[in-house]
């Protein structure tokens, strides 16, 4: 049996989907009216019902398409020779399956996923300090230095 997506997450995209295929959300023109939108949004995703029975039935149904897809997508990776599968492999197995137009919405996922990627990196390196052309002992001195200050936060000992 295939592996099964987390029951809550597919539950949320099942009342999204629902939702956005209803009209909900709203408020374009101001910034009340954006809030205003997506306070009634919130409201319509909770009040929307979903069978146990339907995500379930979703749930199999995506675990099965993300396995074959996975499968297709390993088929034009071996036939390209690699032994890395990147995401124009996947984009081929979308045309093989007949699904080519998902591969504009899986490419601009991509895309997505690279920008997020790279701020978080930019995020960790800013988070890090910056050591280039220290000496160990310049570091050791600075150690020492921060550890004073924070015992002297901390306790106001000065030693």
């Amino acid at each position: 049996m295939a592996e099964q997506l987390p029951r809550s997450s597919v539950g949320k995209i099942c009342r999204e989907s629902l939702l956005s295929a209803r009209g909900g959300g709203g408020g374009d023109d101001e910034e009340e009216e954006e809030k205003e939108g997506e306070e009634e949004e919130d409201l319509a995703l909770s009040d929307l019902k979903i069978p146990q029975t339907t995500v379930d039935l979703i749930n199999a149904v995506s675990s099965e398409f993300i396995t074959l897809l996975a499968e297709q997508a390993n088929t034009h990776m071996e036939e390209a020779s690699k032994k890395t599968m990147m995401p124009q492999h996947v984009y081929e197995a979308l045309d093989a399956l007949e699904f080519p137009n998902l591969v504009s919405a899986a490419q601009q996922g991509g895309k997505d996923a690279a920008s997020q990627a790279k701020k978080l990196k930019e995020k960790r390196a800013a988070a890090r300090p910056n050591t280039d052309g220290m000496t160990e002992e310049e570091l050791a001195d600075e150690q020492e230095e921060l550890l004073r200050q924070a015992r002297k936060r901390a306790f106001g000992d000065e030693s």
